[in-house]
């Protein structure tokens, strides 16, 4: 993947008894499952209605690692449908760069799992041997991620328009006399969209987001890249993961997705590749809501 196109597009959900529908309600719960130096990183839980224990799926948003939050990150198609289905759906802040490295925004993607899988239970009667991870663009970098540790990996892996590994392409050299050292330090997991949003277009243009997302230039010390390739850190157990993908998506090319697939397959883990013809995460749902009825029948059969 050229990293400059994912960077062009990020991927574009509070707690009471919501309506989802004229003619049912769900409950949606917000709940803390970490605090970093005395800030609270979040998560909204939607709970099906159903007196048994049921599966969850924990979804991460996109944004490029800069902006987006849970509240606008998950699409209410892919809601809806699994909760019709009896499938819980938590959607997930994370800390974000350029205050936080990619390396605590994977630890915190681990934390909200270990959290699920520990407390779930008891808090929310989740069937903590039922859960897997999902997440569009970055956020389904982030899910790939899970599958790496099996103290911690999930059952099943949702894909959408997820990159798998880095590219310095066309990258050159950040210049660091332009980065603006407001945004040094400070820990974002649920900031002001817009101003995230800006953020993130301005350390694009700067040629500055690369370095602000690893904390190192990659196009200086291209060999630490390798740290956050997919395919170098997956292992005998891998979950089983589908990958949705669009032949025409322009910020992470579809020959990505489908060598991602067949890596898998020659690794004898269970891989299924769902391919439309547009879009890139959100905007892939909303152009072809047939694929949530794929991701809801791909979870059913690994929850059996």
């Amino acid at each position: 993947m050229n990293i400059k196109y994912f960077l062009l597009i990020g991927c574009l959900l509070l707690c009471s008894i919501n309506v989802f529908s004229q003619e049912e309600q769900r409950l949606k719960y917000e709940f803390k499952y970490k605090s970093v130096n005395g800030h609270d990183i979040m998560a909204t839980i939607y709970l099906p209605e159903s007196n048994n224990k049921t599966p969850v799926l924990i979804y991460f948003h996109g944004g490029g690692f800069i902006f987006g939050n849970r509240n606008q990150g998950l699409e209410e198609l892919i809601r809806d449908k699994l909760l019709a289905n009896n499938i819980a759906v938590v959607s997930a802040d994370y800390r974000l760069a350029p205050g936080t490295k990619l390396d605590g925004i994977l630890e915190d993607v681990r934390d909200v799992i270990t959290w699920i899988k520990d407390k779930g239970e008891g808090s929310f009667n989740i069937n903590t041997n039922k859960v897997a991870v999902g997440g569009g663009s970055a956020g389904g970098y982030l899910a790939l991620s899970t599958g790496f540790e099996p103290h911690y990996a999930p059952n099943a892996i949702i894909s959408i328009s997820a990159p798998t590994g880095f590219s310095t392409e066309g990258i050159k050299p950040a210049d660091l006399s332009l980065l603006n050292d407001t945004w040094k330090g400070s820990i974002v997991s649920h900031g002001d969209y817009a101003s995230r949003m800006d953020l993130w277009r301005q350390l694009g243009k700067n040629g500055l987001a690369l370095y602000e997302i690893f904390g190192f230039d990659p196009a200086k010390e291209p060999e630490k890249l390798g740290k956050y390739t997919l395919t170098n850190n997956i292992k005998t157990g891998y979950p089983p993961t589908l990958i949705v993908h669009a032949k025409n998506d322009r910020a992470v090319k579809f020959d990505e997705a489908k060598a991602f697939h067949m890596f898998l397959q020659d690794k004898q883990i269970e891989s299924e590749l769902y391919i439309v013809e547009n879009g890139h995460s959100s905007e892939l749902i909303k152009q072809h809501p047939e694929a949530v009825e794929e991701i809801v029948a791909f979870l059913n059969r690994q929850f059996e």
